[in-house]
């Protein structure tokens, strides 16, 4: 049985605050010497991973009328400029492995939306 949650539920907000605090982690406490090395390999790309799904379904969110190519566009340029960035951070490294996790947790980020969507979870309040 679908959970439906209340219509004054701040589904929209609380993407909002997901994308925000994912920004500070990535360009705030990402440009801090203490970010490098903070997971090790392998384990990192599960990080990424985790974090971009979870930016792809806040700013899904956060955005609903937007189309999905779109969300995940302005996702993975947010994994792009985050390993741009890392280049001028002393203890970090950019890595094309990180992007790469980054892109599968944006897919897998919008396919968990569009699943949870159709089975009626968040009810109408995030629908185009």
């Amino acid at each position: 049985m679908p959970i439906k949650y209340a219509p004054s539920f701040p589904v929209r907000k609380l993407g909002l605050y997901a994308v925000i605090g994912i920004f500070i982690l990535l360009f705030g406490f990402g440009s801090t010497s203490a970010s490098g090395g903070l997971v090790p390999p392998p384990w990192d790309k599960v990080v990424h991973f985790c974090v971009f799904a979870t930016l792809a379904i806040g700013l899904r969110v956060t955005m609903p009328k937007r189309s999905i190519l779109l969300i995940a566009l302005l996702a993975l340029s947010v994994g792009l400029i985050d390993e741009l960035h890392q280049y001028f951070v002393p203890t970090r490294q950019p890595d094309l492995d990180d992007w790469l996790a980054d892109f599968a947790g944006t897919a897998f980020g919008l396919f968990a939306w569009h699943w949870l969507q159709r089975q009626s979870f968040f009810a109408d309040q995030c629908r185009p």
